[in-house]
Parts: C-alpha cells; sequence; structure tokens
C-alpha cells in the first residue's frame, strides 16, 4: 500500500492508552500575501481542543482523522486510475463524450451500472486532468473527499477552461486548515466569478419531461415537464381553459340527466357522485387521456402498453404481494388487483417456482413471436449490456446472440428466448460494430435436443472491446418463490381443514348411531347378506 500504510498503534491490547501519534505537517504552498489563510493551521492542538490530550480519546480522535486522510489518498489514487484508463482508451481519444465502452469496462469492474461509471469517469478527467491543483491536495490528504465531491458537484456544467478557473482561485485557499463552511463559500464565489462573463444557458436547451418521485408504497408517481417560461405557461393554461370547459359540460350533463357515459369520467362514479369533477382532476385526465397531435406526423399506431404482472395469490387474495410494473416498480397489491378487474383479455406467464426464471417458448421464423417479445420484456427490463439501465420499453431492439442466417436460418442461430436478447439501440449498434461480444453456453439451449432443461436464469458472457469479459443473468420473477411457498401452505391448509371436516364428519355420524340404537355395538361388522338390524344407519 505504500503511502496508505497506517503504521501508529493508537490502543495497546490491554485497552490502556497509548502515545498519541503526531499529525503530519499540512502540504500548504508558497501562498501569495493576498490568499485566504486560516485563523489557526489544523495542527495536533487544534484536533485536540476539545479531548485532553494524554488520554485514551485523543489516540482514537487523532487516528480517525489520519484514517480520513489515508481515504482521501486512496480516492485521489482512484480517481487517478480512471482518468488513466480513459486517456489511454484508443476508442476515446481524450474526449469524454466519446467514452461509452471505457464506461462499460469501468462499469464491469466496479460493479456498478453504467451512468455511474460515465459519472465517474467524467469526474475523474476533470479532477485530474483539469483541475491538478486541488487534486494535489486532495492528493496529499489535506482535501476531504466529501469536500472534493462538493467541488466537482459545482463544477459539472461548467466548460474546462471554466473550471480551471475555478482551480486557480481555490489554490490561493489554504485547503488544509479552513472550515468547511469557508470553504464552501469559496467554491461558490469561484463558480460565479468563472461564469460571470458567461452568457446564461438558453431556456429552449432546458426543455425536458422526465418521471421523478416515484413512491412505490402508494403506486404513484410524478411527471416533471421543465422549459421557457412562456410555455410553460402557456400549457398550463391551455389546460385551464379546457378543464374548465370540461366542468360546465360535465355539471351540465347532470343537471339535465344525460344518459351514456360523461366526458372525462376517468373512474365512471360521476352519476354516482352527482357533482362533476374538480378542476385539478380534470387537467390530470386531459393531459392523460387525451390523444397528442403530432401533425403532421403521422400518429403510430402501436398504442403503449404497460406490463403488469401479477401473482396469482394476490389475485385470489391469499396475500397482498406486489405487482411489477415492467418487471422494475412495485405495486401495491389493491392497485394491481383494480387494473386486472378491468382487463378483458389477460396472458399467462409460467415461470420456474424455485427461481423464478421464465420458461421459455419458442418460434420458427426470424421475427419473435408476441409472446416471446413479452417474455424478452420481462426477462430484460433494461438493456441486457452490463451495466445499462436504458430501460427496453421503447427504442430498443430484440438481438440474435448468434447471428441468425437469412439465406440458410439452419445454420445460423435460432430465434428462441436462449439466443435472444434485448439491447437498447446505442449498444445493438456497438455490438454490430463488433465492440461487444455476448455468448452463451450450448448446454443451457433447451432446443440442443436431449431434453433437458437449465432450471436457472440464463447467464451471458460478454467480452467488451476484446479486453474486459463479464458475466450477467436475465432477470427473473422475483416474487414466485413466494408465490409458491404461499400456494404451498394455502394446500396444506385445505388439506388440514379437509381432514378435519372429514373427522368431524365421522364423529357426528357416530353420535347419530349411538343416539338411535343404543344398545348397539358401534364397532360391530354386519357383513354382507346378512340382516341388518332393525336400527338401521341413517340415509348419509
Amino acid at each position: 500500500m505504500g503511502d496508505f500504510e497506517e503504521r501508529e498503534q493508537v490502543e495497546s491490547a490491554d485497552g490502556a492508552a497509548a502515545p498519541a501519534p503526531a499529525l503530519p505537517a499540512a502540504a500548504v504552498p508558497d501562498l501569495p500575501e493576498w490568499s485566504v489563510r486560516a485563523r489557526r493551521p489544523l495542527d495536533r492542538e487544534r484536533v485536540l481542543e476539545e479531548v485532553g490530550p494524554d488520554s485514551l480519546s485523543a489516540g482514537r480522535v487523532l487516528a480517525l482523522h489520519r484514517t480520513t486522510m489515508t481515504r482521501t489518498r486512496l480516492y485521489a489514487h482512484h480517481l487517478r486510475l480512471l482518468a488513466a484508463l480513459f486517456h489511454d482508451d484508443p476508442e476515446v481519444q481524450g474526449r469524454p463524450d466519446d467514452a461509452d465502452m471505457t464506461a462499460l469496462k469501468i462499469a464491469a469492474g466496479l460493479r456498478c451500472s453504467y451512468d455511474q461509471a460515465w459519472a465517474q469517469v467524467r469526474d475523474a478527467h476533470t479532477a485530474v486532468s483539469v483541475m491538478p491543483l486541488t487534486f494535489e491536495y486532495l492528493r496529499l490528504g489535506d482535501l476531504t473527499e466529501a469536500m472534493h465531491h462538493y467541488l466537482l458537484r459545482h463544477v459539472r456544467r461548467l466548460t474546462d477552461e471554466q473550471a480551471r478557473q475555478v482551480d486557480a482561485h481555490l489554490a490561493t485557499v489554504e485547503l488544509p486548515s479552513v472550515s468547511q463552511a469557508t470553504y464552501r463559500r469559496h467554491v461558490r464565489l469561484a463558480v460565479d466569478l468563472a461564469t460571470a462573463d458567461a452568457l446564461p444557458t438558453p431556456p429552449s436547451q432546458s426543455r425536458d419531461v422526465e418521471i421523478v418521485d416515484v413512491d412505490t408504497a402508494t403506486g404513484t408517481a410524478s411527471l416533471l415537464v421543465t422549459g421557457p417560461i412562456p410555455e410553460i405557461r402557456s400549457l398550463a393554461h391551455r389546460l385551464d381553459v379546457q378543464a374548465r370547459t370540461v366542468q360546465r359540460t360535465q355539471r351540465a350533463a347532470l343537471e339535465e340527466g344525460a344518459e351514456g357515459p360523461l366526458p372525462f369520467d376517468i373512474d365512471q362514479n360521476l352519476a354516482e357522485r352527482g357533482r362533476p369533477l374538480s378542476l385539478r382532476t380534470l387537467r390530470y385526465a386531459i393531459l392523460t387521456h387525451s390523444v397528442l397531435d403530432i401533425d403532421p406526423v403521422e400518429e403510430t399506431r402501436s398504442p403503449y402498453k404497460i406490463l403488469v404482472t401479477v401473482p396469482v395469490t394476490t389475485l385470489l387474495g391469499i396475500d397482498d404481494a406486489p405487482a411489477m410494473l415492467d418487471g422494475l416498480s412495485p405495486l401495491p397489491a389493491e392497485l394491481a388487483r383494480e387494473l386486472a378487474a378491468g382487463e378483458s383479455t389477460w396472458r399467462r406467464i409460467l415461470t420456474e417456482p424455485i427461481t423464478g426464471t421464465h420458461l421459455p417458448v419458442d418460434a420458427k421464423a426470424y421475427a419473435p413471436t408476441a409472446q416471446m417479445r413479452l417474455q424478452l420484456r420481462l426477462r430484460h427490463p433494461v438493456c441486457a449490456v452490463p451495466g445499462c439501465t436504458r430501460t427496453t420499453v421503447l427504442a430498443a431492439e430484440d438481438d440474435h446472440i448468434v447471428e441468425y442466417d437469412h439465406e440458410d436460418p439452419a445454420r445460423g442461430g435460432s430465434t428462441s428466448l436462449w439466443n435472444l436478447h434485448r439491447l437498447c439501440w446505442q449498444h445493438h449498434q456497438a455490438k454490430t460494430a463488433g465492440l461487444l461480444d455476448p455468448e452463451r453456453d450450448p448446454a443451457d439451449d433447451p432446443g440442443r435436443g436431449d431434453g433437458t432443461t437449465t432450471a436457472g436464469p440464463l447467464e451471458t458472457s460478454w467480452t467488451i472491446e476484446g479486453e474486459v469479459r463479464t458475466r450477467t443473468r436475465e432477470s427473473t420473477d422475483l416474487l414466485t418463490p413466494r408465490t409458491a411457498q404461499a400456494l404451498d401452505e394455502a394446500w396444506q391448509l385445505h388439506q388440514r381443514l379437509h381432514q378435519e371436516a372429514v373427522r368431524l364428519h365421522a364423529e357426528q355420524r357416530h353420535g347419530a348411531l349411538t343416539t338411535a340404537c343404543p344398545g348397539r355395538d358401534p364397532r360391530r361388522i354386519i357383513p354382507p347378506g346378512a340382516k341388518q338390524p332393525d336400527c338401521a344407519d341413517p340415509p348419509f
């Protein structure tokens, strides 16, 4: 470990206090006279102001301080490794926007998502190459990891030149000793100074629509629409005018006792309510239940379909296990039952009871069947490439792992769930270009002819740019083992109740015989053809 090795012993084996280790001298460069200096250096006396200098706690406090410095140096070492991998990648050539394959390699090594890895690549490049002055403090352990994260968050939207100006400003601050509050004030000041002459970001570049605040406990989410103020105000005005118009129509229809469906009666209960919906509810109904006008572009013929899988135990009321929306977000049981009650067509999805693996179906042509596409969405709710988190509901493509031979299908890869996965269009292009190479074990193919199948989910081996190898597994239904257990317990309960009912029936029958024939031995066996006693058994 070299620089990271901890040599001081803070506490002896018997718990007695040991001499407190000394702090290393702060590595403060020669600062100009007008620089920002701390009132007091961060030395041993300052750290131990509230602790007795010769106590056991003193040694522990100083050890914690040194541990923080060690973690900081390790963090700096981590950033240097990331930056080196980024700069040495021939596909990147120093351009962060082209670091797609680098991010996939890092995601495989750090077991994180592609987005997280890409953010680390960007931060490492900024820290090591763009802001070397503050990185030197980090490397020496004089700038904590949390303080450096705060700096990176504030420069992510800046250009490289603006980030260098921030770096130069902070180099005039005595970073090893100033308080965190002082440090944060100077970070904000440095950012403001660096962007003082820059034009503000045009509002047109802020247009965005995203889903936020997903609450799986209540089954709700929010849609955040961001854009120029006039456009957002115009949207709100149009929604308000339309909501008031629909509300007047609903009110008039209710007063006249109109028959038939009422406009935007989303819960089908306006007649029972006897009053129109609120403006707030109508704005939502209009926004979510209106046809979007995309003229002159032709509207797509395929409506958007959400995929909700509901355990059979939830539908039967055996338990309240949640449903799964697109295999990712849990939905409350009551909402799942409500959704299921409103659908006339259901599709049965069979899963292996122990692992939750979706049992396969096959196709004979190049294009997968509808049932196969449904299973592929369940098996790959996000892109199958390791680390990628792009969902496969839209802009995703079904890909043959072993290429399909259109001229001679018997020679190429089969159109089966063993040979298919779903990729986002970007990584589908990367696979086509040979940057990604997925493989599956032929022994796991149920169509290989020996009649056996693999119980667990399929595994895929990936080679990224011929260098990094990693493995992924298909998604499974997480609730299947729980559902199987619940069904087994329900069956055992049914058997116990059935046995108890049989026993009670036998006891009641025996009691009736004893009452009707008090002198008859209930253990007496009457052979076939013998004369029955005068007191016959009751007819049941």
